[in-house]
């Protein structure tokens, strides 16, 4: 969740970026080294830091005051919650809270968002903790000119009744006369609960994909039609190829044709335009079960079969 949650920025915008998490979590899980591996992949494990925090904090603000004296840090930052997915551009290190309207959401939680409200030039003139005072909500992504205003800020409200809201150290900011812009983001995903993280999860899968007979009319290395003259399954692989180009299907060709006709293979899928991301030649021609684990993170069941009729093409009617 933490990595996917800052994929949608541009984060070569920034020098260093840190993951805040308790130690009390890497002692009882010892998720460091995995996660290291995700930052790696990602392109920005050189300028990434795991903060570990010996002790519960009482709120978002105090874990990022925390962050700021633990590390020492100065000048801009960016703070960015760890539950949810936007896509929007940095172009500054100016003061600004990243917003979204409520009008273009889904299944959000509008009791549960701190709303804003900007004057004609984006200029934000109120912010307000879970309370509607306009159809713009503040979607976690807080922008600080200096590091150092929102640790005064904060420690000038730590004793307030309640928690301290990131939305509470601004608006005290605004009232000593900093000023904040709204920074408009799009394809905001909200991952607050458990629930929703595992819908959004379900999005993505991985199909393993016959070739004979699903992608292409049934062929044989001993009979006419022979591997690779068969005809396209046009149905089929253009709802494949929707799907592959929305980013969150993984396509495995599996077939019995033997390993020496790999090459022809890979020329009858590239003719077709047919996506994949793997193809796994040599399969006995028999029975194909699929077996897979389910758990909390993976829900039961986590693994589907679909048969569908020989040379049909209609499969966006079985896959659904």
């Amino acid at each position: 969740m933490a990595v996917e949650s800052i994929s949608g920025l541009n984060l070569d915008f920034f020098d260093k970026i840190y993951f805040v998490t308790l130690l009390e979590h890497e002692e009882r899980y010892e998720f460091s080294a995995g996660f290291v591996r995700e930052l790696d992949e990602l392109g920005i494990r050189a300028k990434s830091n795991i903060a570990y925090l010996p002790e519960y904090t009482t709120s978002q603000s105090e874990t990022v005051y925390q962050l700021i004296k633990g590390e020492e840090i100065s000048g801009f930052i960016f703070i960015k919650d760890s539950d949810n997915y936007y896509e929007c551009e940095l172009t500054n290190t100016d003061n600004q809270v990243a917003f979204y309207d409520l009008n273009n959401s889904d299944n959000i939680n509008a009791r549960n968002k701190s709303y804003i409200q900007q004057d004609v030039n984006g200029i934000i003139t109120n912010i307000v903790e879970k309370k509607v005072i306009s159809s713009t909500f503040s979607c976690g992504g807080y922008g600080f000119t200096d590091a150092n205003e929102f640790c005064n800020s904060f420690e000038k409200l730590s004793e307030m009744e309640g928690e301290c809201y990131i939305s509470h150290v601004i608006y005290d900011l605004m009232l000593s006369g900093s000023k904040f812009s709204g920074l408009s983001v799009d394809e905001y995903k909200d991952w607050g609960t458990l629930k929703v993280w595992n819908e959004y999860k379900k999005q993505y899968r991985t199909l393993f994909i016959d070739i004979d007979g699903t992608l292409v009319t049934n062929s044989s290395i001993q009979f006419p039609p022979y591997v690779g003259s068969g005809d396209p399954l046009a149905n089929n692989i253009k709802y494949l190829r929707e799907l592959y180009n929305e980013g969150k299907t993984y396509i495995i060709l599996t077939t019995s044709r033997p390993e020496i006709l790999r090459e022809t293979t890979i020329k009858e899928m590239d003719r077709w335009k047919m996506p994949y991301d793997q193809l796994i030649m040599g399969l006995p021609h028999c029975n194909r079960t699929i077996i897979n684990d389910f758990a909390r993170s993976n829900a039961y069941p986590s693994c589907d079969a679909i048969n569908i009729p020989r040379d049909n093409d209609n499969l966006s009617e079985y896959l659904k």
